[in-house]
């Protein structure tokens, strides 16, 4: 009876064991493809405004320590609002039914959740996420996330005009950023000061102009929802010059708002260049979905200018 017993005791610890790995997996599904889009960029935006101190936010030039501290935080905070707003997403009719052509891999297509599911895990998530930001801050951004999500997903915003998803998009990156640099800063005693708001409006310009890279691979999906992106409105071919164009644009603004010497400028102005070659040089789902990546690390690569900026303020940093 007792080997018995540790046999099913062992057999339950392993049932629950597979089943926590497997819900652990599921939530990473979730979010996964938004990972790089979302949570990488707000983090690293976080960090540079962190490190800045009071070049962009109201606290001083924190320690390392500080900032080793904080930092988990900030990509908890983002992880959790990105989480949010996928299961909104994912759960959709549409939605699911664009997943099955470009991510079928996903939770919902899969089968690894139902849509109820999602929606019942959302019900939960909600309370749980704005808890946790008012504690940990950021408290107003998540909310924003929240409104900004209610309108994209069930109002339906992002179908039915480009330019508005366009800028829903980019005024959800700013509050993902924003919301992340309030953790990372030392809540609730710092914030962002005008300068950080100021670069923001320049990184929601980026972001409205420049998001569509995200769509040039997505365009089955898109026409069998029916969802009126650029490369659908305008085509491909004129989408991908004003790709070019735009990505070369931004660079230069965003160099300008720093002020900052050539060799601050160099890495995203060399890397805009190869994206702008690529969109126009490389076509089809498989590079256009490389050009994306890259699309990422720009993104990543213009909030570093205010680190550019520090340097040349203290060379000693």
């Amino acid at each position: 009876m007792e080997k018995i017993y540790i046999e099913e005791s062992t057999l339950a610890k392993e049932s629950l064991r597979s089943s926590i790995l497997y819900h652990m997996k599921t939530a990473y599904i979730v979010t996964k493809s938004d990972i790089k889009t979302t949570v990488l960029p707000a983090t690293t935006f976080a960090l540079v405004n962190t490190i800045s101190g009071p070049l962009l936010t109201t606290a001083p030039t924190p320690s390392p320590i500080d900032i080793l501290l904080r930092l988990p935080k900030a990509i908890l905070w983002a992880w959790m609002n990105l989480w949010l707003f996928n299961l909104a997403n994912q759960r959709l009719p549409d939605s699911i039914l664009e997943d099955s052509i470009n991510k079928p891999w996903r939770a919902i297509p899969s089968g690894r959740l139902t849509a109820t599911q999602a929606r019942h895990l959302l019900l939960i998530s909600i309370p749980i996420v704005l808890a946790a930001s008012w504690l940990l801050g950021g408290r107003d951004e998540c909310i924003a996330i929240m409104v900004l999500t209610w309108i994209y997903n069930d109002l339906g915003a992002g179908d039915e005009n480009f330019l508005v998803r366009h800028f829903l998009n980019a005024l959800g990156f700013a509050a993902f950023g924003a919301g992340a640099t309030q953790v990372a800063c030392g809540f609730p005693n710092y914030t962002l000061n005008s300068t950080a708001y100021q670069w923001l409006g320049i990184v929601v310009l980026a972001i409205t102009c420049t998001i569509q890279f995200q769509d040039m691979e997505d365009q089955p999906g898109d026409r069998l929802r029916g969802r009126k992106t650029l490369p659908i409105i305008f085509g491909e071919e004129r989408t991908r010059w004003w790709n070019a164009f735009s990505i070369l644009g931004i660079s230069l603004v965003a160099c300008l708002f720093w002020q900052v010497a050539s060799i601050g400028c160099l890495v995203p102005c060399a890397l805009s260049m190869v994206i702008a070659g690529r969109t126009l040089m490389l076509h089809g789902v498989g590079p256009d979905r490389q050009t994306f990546k890259l699309w990422c690390l720009w993104l990543i690569t213009l909030y570093l200018l205010p680190l550019a900026k520090c340097h040349e303020m203290s060379p000693e940093l």
